[in-house]
């Protein structure tokens, strides 16, 4: 059954860019906390880096590190690294790795090929 417990949350995240694609990276990060009356405290963040015009203008590699929410009972992290592919103005095609690491959990770790069409 769902909990009817009082919640209080809060969300903080910042984002920052380069005027200069280069060795400088696009910055992401956040943190989110919730406090359930009764049961566990919730938090998660992250942590994400995106390098644009990588070897050919308009790809771009980026890494993410994090974890979902969970209690502090429980550690988790989660992490992925792409390179993101400019095939025409309109076709991007994104490979990605990633993996969890769950405490008291096999790892996991898998793969995924994702293709942005716009119109």
């Amino acid at each position: 059954s769902a909990s009817t417990a009082d919640r209080n949350s809060y969300s903080i995240a910042a984002g920052w860019k380069p005027a200069d694609s280069g060795l400088i990276p696009s910055i992401s990060t956040g943190y989110s906390a919730s406090d359930v009356e009764n049961e566990s405290d919730l938090e998660s963040w992250y942590v994400g880096l995106e390098w644009s015009d990588v070897f050919i203008e308009g790809n771009s590699f980026g890494a993410a590190i994090g974890s979902a929410p969970s209690t502090d009972k429980l550690d988790n992290t989660i992490y992925e690294v792409f390179y993101s592919v400019a095939v025409t103005d309109n076709i991007t095609i994104t490979p990605a790795v990633f993996g969890i690491d769950e405490e008291g959990v096999d790892d996991k770790f898998g793969g995924i090929v994702k293709t942005t069409f716009k119109f």
